[in-house]
């Protein structure tokens, strides 16, 4: 019987992605309708990228998904390499995707509902409960984050950020800093906050303080370094500040509470196509059954779903909501047209590209996977927190670590994070749980990834079976359970200084 090694993802397809390097005039297999198809691969194929099903002139249509995701630039043969080197993006005309108020979203199909599921969390006197218990060291400019980072070096319980920002910045700027600031306060995994500034920044450390008390019950106190006479005499203070602080953060017991007091930011970076084909179903699928147990989900990169933003619209409770998905993309692409950038000749990135990603329409499809299927109750500027339960999306920057900042600052708890080629990035406040379906990656990275996810690659399980088991994975992260990042200490963060918003 021939193996399969090679993956048909929707029958209307026109190229399959092998799971295996094929040689040329080697078989490729591939199953469809229940049945194993066979045909001669042309050239050598590397491994994750695609081989064209049928002869495919030139400006022919190769589809992926079920979708449109590039147009042939030369003629391809049955069998043939399909790569960035002979497919280009097509376009979109945004115009044509928008919807009458009249609108309506297709049914929901049914579906079984998981069983309920419990989490061990911190009470917090604002929102949803905390999964961890820190005390954060939050410098309010570029010139606190030495100091902070060393006062959070010097007592248990507590982390800290470095922050490249806080002075000399226009006023859209500020206003962004200051928005991620407050939110890592205000994040349910803090307890107290002790804030270190230099005391001529752009919003000083008194101002900032009033700002977060304004907004939470929890503990916060500050100090600047010119007010305290230097360096080592605000080490002092705040180190003192911060081990009160974990003391009595240290006497909080924990106490149950339902998965639907979660709020999980699902993230990808460092994509190939083990991530459109593997993991990003699978968290897809987690995705839908934290929804179908209450609790909040939210995908961000609003430059990853350029090229599948019809299929993310079409998900909209409302007529509203699809087209502000639709003008989120259309705004983010005319303000890097207005930059001089084509996104589509930037994307898919070099390490994209040699992992078998042809064209900024295939990544983005493959991309808008994990964050499944249910409908999109709201669409969020960056580091905004949800007023909605369900799936939400957030308008971020396509840079990992800076969504990933914009979805903590907006309250995640917990970050789930797909990757094809590997990452090490983690977050001071919200664990960061690395899921690959790409075997390679996962053995080579195994220091760095949580989660091998090949098993869909090679035909073992399901996606549908890994996303229930990764919400095992995630309750166990919710429990207390360190991911690999969070143990190493890493603290990644970076502030996105771009405003498109619709």
């Amino acid at each position: 019987m021939n193996e399969i090694n090679a993956l048909l993802m929707h029958d209307t397809d026109n190229v399959v992605t092998c799971v295996r390097e094929i040689a040329a005039g080697k078989s490729v297999n591939y199953r469809k309708d229940g049945e194993i198809l066979t045909l001669t691969a042309a050239d050598d194929i590397p491994y994750c990228h695609k081989v064209a099903l049928v002869d495919i002139p030139k400006g022919g249509h190769v589809t992926k998904y079920g979708e449109l995701i590039g147009e042939a630039t030369e003629s391809i043969p049955r069998g043939g390499w399909v790569s960035d080197k002979n497919i280009v993006s097509v376009p979109r005309d945004y115009e044509s995707e928008l919807v009458s108020a009249d609108w309506q979203p297709a049914p929901e199909t049914e579906h079984a509902v998981p069983a309920p599921r419990f989490f061990m969390g911190y009470r917090r006197a604002e929102g949803r409960p905390g999964i961890r218990n820190h005390v954060l060291i939050l410098p309010s400019c570029a010139c606190g984050s030495e100091t902070a980072r060393i006062v959070a070096s010097q007592v248990r319980g507590a982390v800290s950020i470095i922050f490249n920002t806080g002075c000399s910045d226009v006023a859209a700027n500020t206003a962004m800093s200051q928005k991620v600031l407050t939110g890592f306060a205000c994040n349910p995994n803090v307890y107290g906050v002790v804030i270190i500034g230099l005391g001529c920044e752009t919003v000083g450390h008194k101002k900032l303080r009033e700002k977060i008390q304004g907004m939470t019950s929890k503990p916060v106190v500050s100090f600047g370094i010119q007010d305290e006479g230097g360096t080592l005499k605000t080490i002092e203070k705040a180190v003192r500040a911060a081990r009160e602080m974990a003391a009595e953060a240290g006497m909080q017991q924990k106490e149950e509470f339902p998965i639907s007091e979660l709020y999980l930011g699902i993230e990808c970076g460092g994509s190939d196509a083990t991530s459109g084909i593997g993991s990003n179903p699978a968290v897809g699928e987690l995705s839908d059954e934290l929804v179908d147990l209450g609790a909040t989900t939210v995908m961000s990169e609003s430059i990853e779903w350029i090229g599948g933003e019809h299929v993310v619209a079409r998900r909209a409770k409302t007529a509203k909501l699809h087209n502000d998905v639709i003008e989120v993309c259309r705004a983010y692409e005319k303000h890097l047209l207005d930059a001089g950038q084509d996104c589509r000749a930037g994307q898919p990135t070099p390490g994209n590209k040699a992992g078998g990603l042809s064209t900024l329409d295939e990544k983005s499809l493959g991309c808008i996977r994990k964050g499944g299927t249910r409908p999109v109750s709201e669409v969020l500027e960056q580091a905004v927190p949800p007023s909605k339960h369900g799936a939400v999306v957030m308008d971020t920057a396509g840079y990992d670590i800076s969504s990933v900042t914009s979805m903590v600052a907006s309250g995640c708890q917990a970050v789930i994070f797909t990757t094809g080629r590997g990452t090490p990035t983690g977050n001071a406040i919200a664990p960061v749980l690395k899921v690959t379906a790409n075997e390679r990656t996962y053995t080579h990275l195994e220091d760095n990834m949580d989660v091998d996810l090949s098993a869909i690659i090679r035909g073992e399980k399901t996606y549908r079976e890994m996303g229930a088991e990764l919400l095992q994975v995630i309750n166990n992260i919710c429990n207390g359970k360190l991911t690999k990042a969070e143990a190493y200490g890493f603290s990644d963060i970076a502030v996105d200084h771009v405003c498109r918003f619709v």
